[in-house]
């Protein structure tokens, strides 16, 4: 055992006379992000996906002004990838009012995610 002893005591020695560090390098810690300033313009958003627009046309075929919706069997629209179909779109009073069951139109929609809602309606 004094052996043993001995000859730790000597590697110790041998290694810091030898500029050699015994201990592992520490571990740096990532750089911690800024504290919130409370503007929020300031702060990165994570978009998962971006906001998206186009203009639309197609027939009206239902409206539900109680829950702020409409139904549209619309054209094509390859600004935001869409083939022609019919959909349940979001809309604001204003557009509602504007909306007759059988007209054709022209919209003019904005995509976000899974979300898409017809911000403004023209007559064809």
């Amino acid at each position: 055992m004094k052996h043993a002893l001995i000859l730790s005591a000597g590697l110790a020695i041998s290694l810091a006379a030898c500029g050699q560090n015994t201990e592992p390098a520490p571990i740096e810690a990532p750089a911690a992000a800024p504290a919130p300033s409370g503007d929020m313009a300031a702060m990165p958003m994570a978009s998962a996906e971006a906001e998206k627009t186009d203009v639309g046309t197609g027939m009206i075929t239902a409206i539900d002004a109680a829950k702020g919706a409409i139904m549209i069997d619309h054209d094509p629209m390859p600004g935001i990838g869409w083939p022609a179909m019919s959909m349940r779109f979001k809309a604001g009073p204003t557009v509602i009012e504007k909306a007759k069951v059988g007209e054709r139109v022209q919209f003019d929609v904005t995509v976000r995610g899974r979300e898409s809602e017809v911000t403004a309606i023209r007559p064809e």
